[in-house]
Parts: structure tokens; sequence; C-alpha cells
């Protein structure tokens, strides 16, 4: 089941609610939030995107895009620290 945010007034919410097309017998779970105190808080973290039911979170701008020298640096990177961990080691 693809998880759902309804919005909008009481009325506006019940009539999206009676277009879903579930058995009555269908579990579902359901949160009801004060849209009013949520507009004057942080704004909620709404997913727009889900995979398998998890809400997907956005993608970040990085200050470097993701490139295949980049790639390659940190992969350098990793592995002279696993050297220095293995020296590291066998000097004890």
């Amino acid at each position: 089941m693809e998880n759902l945010i309804l919005e909008g007034v009481f009325a506006d919410v019940q009539a999206q609610v009676n277009r879903l097309h579930y058995p009555p017998q269908h579990r579902v779970k359901v949160t009801i939030a004060d849209a009013v105190r949520e507009e004057t808080s942080a704004a909620p973290f709404r997913p727009t995107e889900f995979r398998n039911g998890v809400p997907l979170l956005p993608i970040r701008e990085g200050a470097e895009p993701l490139t295949t020298e980049m790639v390659k640096r940190l992969q350098e990177e990793l592995d002279d620290e696993e050297v220095f961990d293995a020296n590291r080691l066998a000097g004890r």
C-alpha cells in the first residue's frame, strides 16, 4: 500500500478518504494534525516519492559534483587509510 498525505480543510480530506478504493475491512493507519499549528512551526518533511513504502529523502546539492575522478580520488584515499591501519596494527 502506498503512503498518502491528504491535506485540506476537514471536508476536503473527508471527500479524499471517501474516494479511496479500499474495502471496509482493509486496515489503515490515520494520523490527523492541525495544519494551523504546523504552519506556524517549522515545515514538516513531506516526502514526494516512496520506494517499497519508505519515503525517499530529497537529493542534496553537494559542493562538488559526483564525477569519475572524484570517485577515484576517494578510493585512493580509502586505500591509503587501509594501508596506514594495516601498518599501525602490525607495529603493535
